[in-house]
């Protein structure tokens, strides 16, 4: 017999309206709180990528002031090979060629006065070295590993900005830096496996301490030169991301195969339900094992916790079909409860693995 809302008991409506509702909203909440999440990610990238090359305006004036009788320092970098990008171990490890051009004092000696912030020099090589009368030229070759702090929100679908900064070891009343953007580049032989190089950037930053280190020349905070170079790494296909929720699809799968079994086919699948959620759960160290220890909450999780949150909704709602059948003896109107609920359920569950790695993997 064919059902209509308004031919159906008063129970009827208010089992099915009830569950139907409660279905789109938290579906449609939760995809919402998660999808704006990823999507603020992505795009907080482009602010995140103008800030590295800006100074406060307040240190700019401070430079100006200070640096008036300072050495223009001309410096350039060469990005060889990237050697490692690695996520757990919150590193990443590049050879990059670095050159100082200035005019005036040759006392400076640039290549031995500078170093690296938050990384670690494991070697370097002096390429070549000019001086002839007012002109100084210095061009050296440098194997550094840098920390670098992950943001993991989107992974696998994310991007990452990794910056170099070559901070002077000379106070900016002493020496300022130019950054040489004509000269700048990278290797375009270079791959980085999993990744492609989305956009790459050279330039000066300045930064200003909050102490003078008790050096007694000095009665200001010192500040420094710094010159940044900075790249961004997109992640270059979803293979990472397949292999990290496979189960996860599988689980889903097999859950939503219980529903409509029991829904057209009059049987009580619900001891079939248990084994796909110890699969989903187990799921989520697939990906975890490839973060930091500080995991951050994002696609990762958000994607699991909706399948989690699918097995649940699928298993009540075969609680209530075996009900409607076995209290109610109504099988007609428990397949028609089962059809509604299946069909939102499934497209539900479609919109969930599209939106969420669509939100953060757009460009």
């Amino acid at each position: 017999m064919g059902y209509r809302f308004k031919d159906m008991k008063k129970w009827q409506k208010s089992r099915l309206l009830f569950c139907f509702i409660f279905v789109v909203v938290v579906s449609v909440v939760y995809l919402s709180i998660c999808s704006v999440r990823l999507y603020r990610d992505r795009a907080g990238e482009d602010k995140y990528w103008t800030d590295a090359l800006t100074t406060n305006e307040a240190v700019l004036d401070k430079v100006e002031s200070r640096g008036a009788d300072a050495v223009q320092v001309s410096v350039g970098t060469y990005i060889e090979n990237l050697k490692e990008v690695s996520i757990k171990n919150s590193s990443y490890r590049l050879v990059m060629q670095v050159w100082f051009k200035w005019q005036g004092d040759q006392a400076l000696d640039m290549a031995s006065n500078f170093h690296v912030y938050k990384g670690t020099i494991n070697k370097t090589e002096m390429l070549k070295e000019y001086h002839e009368g007012n002109e100084h030229y210095q061009l050296v070759r440098m194997d550094v590993t840098l920390t670098k702090n992950y943001w993991t929100c989107r992974f696998p679908l994310e991007s990452h900005q990794l910056r170099c900064y070559l901070e002077s070891n000379y106070p900016a009343q002493d020496v300022i830096f130019v950054a040489d953007k004509e000269n700048s580049g990278l290797n375009g032989n270079m791959s980085i496996a999993g990744f492609d190089i989305r956009r790459y950037d050279t330039g000066v930053f300045y930064n200003e301490y909050d102490s003078t280190h008790g050096d007694p020349e000095l009665a200001d905070p010192i500040i420094t030169a710094e010159h940044v170079t900075a790249l961004e790494l997109n992640r270059s296909s979803i293979g990472l991301y397949i292999k990290c929720i496979i189960a996860l699809f599988g689980t889903t799968l097999w859950v939503l195969i219980t529903l409509f079994i029991c829904t057209f086919h009059y049987v009580d699948p619900l001891g079939m339900i248990p084994a796909a959620l110890f699969g989903t759960v187990s799921n989520i160290m697939v990906g975890a094992n490839l973060l930091p220890d500080a995991l951050e909450m994002g696609l990762l999780e958000f994607i699991n916790m909706w399948g989690v949150y699918t097995i649940i909704i699928v298993a009540l709602a075969v609680i209530n079909i075996n009900r409607i059948r076995n209290k109610f003896e109504d099988r007609e109107f428990a397949q028609y409860f089962g059809r509604i609920i299946f069909t939102t359920i499934l497209f539900f569950t479609l919109v969930g693995h599209l939106l969420l790695p669509i939100c953060a993997y757009m460009i």
